[in-house]
């Protein structure tokens, strides 16, 4: 289908024929919504619509395969086949991993202000399979003509290349899809990134089990052939939808806007303070870049990105619990290698563990929903607060990285005592003989608790604060602040084996390159201390910043809560925030 920009008319159309629900009155409301509930259950899917789930669910399925095959052994290949330390790859993984959630933000600016999404994410996808390939092609067993340097330079090209590539597609295949469904009942958009956030840990577990597997007791050149082949057909899957999908001319983008709209906050704030005229109305930062306070845009331009500033310090410190977060891939991936995998006569990829955390996400998810958030209602007399659920996430981030500190302390003292020689895909190491890799499992357990309340719920907190014309950009944020959060720990290992080495002394950093001769357990302290910190700094500027966290939403509004004006027009009543940033 050609693409093309719907009118006002057939949207109103379109609207009123799936919604088809009135708002009377409390008691209408009820019935409207049971109503159209079961009539959502009864109506037929279009053939269409079913071809384009199918394909983008696909789509999201083999790219999430492609992505995290890399990211489960990339230390343990950078380290066996490329001669890089531990910390040259796990300051590798923080940037392969940060660099595809910084992207986003950007590949989502260009889809709406040039190329379209199904264009964006078809030259993503194309860059992808590009960077795949380089990758893959420096697994081949046989001598290639190369130094180790540029084999170096080659898989980092190619890793790069996948990052640009996957950043084109993480901003935009959950909105395309949802967007492809907007002329039918909100229940299949709702059902829509259901099936698409179990397709993508679909993809991960088959990633960090099947994958890994291979990878660690087979070879890494099969285990890079598998992604490399799903990233193909996830780009052949989803282009051969191409005549079926609903597309739409680019209309440009308010990220442009944003910029020049906070420069000018800037400039008027700290450079310009003499321009500044009725001060004391100043209620926001963005503020200043108002005509009447000495800058040069209209109060409409300004209002419209003034909810930036309500999410942004929010955003700064979901940074900190994605560093933690992170840990999964990489320094708990190098203390694992040091642990026994050996389960009886089967030896557990290290790569595995980290499928105890998506296992717990799954598991907890509907524990939390349907257990947890009831009870905490039904003893407090209302709702748990979206600031009170990610401030608890963070409290097991930091109880996570306690309990890893724990093992830590354990394995060191096991493994001068009881060392047994462990190969792991080639590479030799000195393993501690009585503590199973299965000790891992509380610390994976307690950040998938925290991932449940802290991660989901910030993404519902993103898009619950954005206007329409700035739902993108939010989520583009919020993916930029998960890409942070991979940077910080980048950072903040290198600064940590800064400050702790000691050149008179061998191994004085705490992590190593033999980390047997390290202070893991230092580091794991030190980030639950930290992590505790960014807690104490999140609880005191939502609860002295904030004056209402916006987040409780009546599930039932009093029919004398709702302005007459808005029932006649069957317009939504959702709850108002009266922060001033």
């Amino acid at each position: 289908m050609s693409e093309k920009e719907p009118t006002e008319t057939t949207t109103l159309l379109v609207s009123q024929q799936c919604a088809n629900i009135n708002i009377s009155g409390h008691h209408d409301l009820k019935e409207a919504n049971t109503t159209s509930s079961s009539n959502d259950d009864d109506q037929a899917i279009p053939y269409r619509i079913k071809v384009i789930v199918i394909c983008i669910l696909f789509t999201e399925f083999a790219e999430s395969i492609a992505f995290y095959s890399i990211a489960a052994n990339l230390i343990l290949f950078a380290n066996t086949q490329l001669g890089f330390t531990n910390l040259q790859a796990a300051t590798l993984n923080y940037i392969y991993i940060g660099t595809g959630y910084a992207l986003p933000i950007l590949s989502g600016y260009i889809a709406d202000s040039y190329l379209g999404q199904y264009n964006t994410m078809y030259l993503g996808g194309l860059i992808y399979i590009a960077g795949m390939i380089m990758v893959f092609l420096v697994s081949i067993p046989y001598s290639l003509p190369f130094s180790i340097n540029a084999k170096r330079a080659y898989f980092i090209v190619g890793l790069t290349l996948v990052a640009i590539g996957t950043g084109g597609i993480k901003s935009n295949i959950s909105p395309f899809g949802a967007s492809q469904l907007e002329c039918c009942s909100p229940v299949y958009v709702q059902r829509f990134f259901a099936w698409f956030y179990f397709s993508l840990n679909l993809g991960s577990l088959i990633s960090f089990t099947l994958v890994a597997y291979i990878q660690q007791n087979v070879s890494f050149f099969y285990g890079f052939m598998i992604p490399c082949i799903a990233m193909i057909l996830a780009v052949a899957v989803f282009a051969s939808a191409r005549n079926y999908y609903q597309l739409y001319v680019p209309k440009g983008s308010l990220l442009g806007e944003v910029i020049n709209i906070t420069s000018q906050s800037f400039q008027v704030r700290f450079c310009n303070q003499e321009n500044v005229v009725n001060r004391n109305n100043i209620q926001s930062f963005f503020d200043y870049a108002k005509k009447e306070f000495g800058g040069k845009y209209d109060a409409i331009r300004v209002n419209k990105i003034k909810p930036l500033g309500r999410v942004i310090p929010i955003f700064l410190l979901i940074i900190l619990f994605r560093t933690v977060y992170f840990q999964m891939s990489t320094t708990w991936f190098i203390q694992g290698e040091t642990m026994n995998l050996q389960l009886g006569s089967f030896k557990l990829p290290d790569a595995a563990l980290s499928t105890f955390d998506i296992i717990a996400v799954m598991i907890f998810i509907p524990i939390v929903n349907y257990a947890v958030y009831p009870a905490y209602q039904k003893i407090f007399g209302k709702p748990m607060s979206r600031f009170r659920r990610m401030g608890t996430g963070m409290v097991f981030a930091s109880l996570a990285m306690v309990a890893a500190g724990i093992v830590e302390v354990n394995r060191l003292k096991n493994v001068h005592e009881y060392p047994i020689p462990q190969i792991v895909a080639g590479g030799r190491f000195n393993a501690s003989a009585n503590i199973t890799v299965l000790a891992q499992i509380p610390q994976f357990a307690l950040i998938g608790l925290g991932e449940t309340f802290t991660s989901i719920t910030a993404f519902e907190f993103a898009y619950a604060e954005a206007p329409e014309e700035l739902k993108g950009i939010m989520t583009g944020m919020y993916l930029l602040a998960v890409g942070c959060g991979s940077y910080a720990g980048s950072l903040v290992i290198t600064i940590v084996n800064g400050i702790s080495h000691n050149p008179n002394v061998p191994d004085s950093q705490w992590v190593p390159k033999n980390i047997n001769h390290g202070h893991l357990d230092y580091y794991f302290f030190f980030l639950a201390g930290f992590m505790m910190f960014n807690f104490i700094i999140f609880v005191s500027i939502t609860t002295f910043w904030y004056k209402d966290d916006c987040s409780q939403v009546a599930d039932n509004p009093n029919e004398e809560d709702i302005p007459p004006d808005l029932i006649q027009q069957n317009m939504p009543i959702v709850a108002e925030g009266n922060v001033n940033i």
